[in-house]
């Protein structure tokens, strides 16, 4: 919340409650300037606003970000595996001439080391 001002010179601003009492310049023209003092109404006014920022403040920061898709729950009756992973990392394999299964990106089997030809 802010106290307004007037200049001398018909200028009219606001300045932080902070500045209250105080001397300082106007920002259009320079000349010296006074703020007024608050009344007990308007500081009382002053501290609840600011009291109110610092707790609204404080609870955004504290809240737990709920943007993300993992944070979700997915609902019981759900019919998919929920799964956010795509067909293209399911593990291929193919068939070694050994009997042993070897994943697609291998270019020689694991069990005989025999290279494999994927095409």
């Amino acid at each position: 919340m802010g106290i307004r001002v007037d200049c001398p010179k018909g200028h009219h601003f606001k300045v932080k409650s902070k500045y209250a009492g105080k001397k300082g310049l106007c920002p259009y023209c320079e000349s010296v300037v006074r703020v007024p003092a608050l009344d007990s109404e308007e500081s009382e006014r002053a501290f609840r606003s600011t009291v109110a920022d610092e707790v609204r403040a404080r609870q955004i920061s504290t809240d737990p970000s709920s943007s993300s898709v993992l944070d979700d729950d997915l609902p019981s009756n759900a019919s998919t595996s929920g799964s956010l992973l795509g067909s293209s990392v399911i593990r291929h394999t193919s068939k070694c001439s050994c009997g042993q299964s070897v994943p697609m990106w291998f270019a020689r089997c694991p069990g005989c080391g025999k290279y494999l030809d994927h095409r």
